[in-house]
């Protein structure tokens, strides 16, 4: 599977970002924030937070039985 990660700037001039795993079947999670309150200075710091949600998302993925995988979010 993978990760996809998206950022968007605010109106602040911080970031944000989601992130969603992809399993290998092509079964998708829910897009997740992974920013905090305060948002990231840079598009670079939000997307590092974003794969390391991803990461964990797809770990979680991993240990999941195939029906708990229908209803992962």
């Amino acid at each position: 599977g993978w990760v996809d990660v998206r950022t968007k700037r605010r109106r602040d001039k911080r970031w944000e970002c989601e992130c969603r795993f992809v399993s290998p079947g092509g079964k998708c999670s829910s897009w997740i924030s992974a920013a905090s309150a305060e948002g990231y200075v840079s598009r670079e710091l939000a997307f590092s937070a974003g794969i390391l949600l991803g990461r964990e998302l797809a770990a979680r993925y991993a240990v999941l039985t195939p029906v708990e995988t229908t209803t992962y979010q």
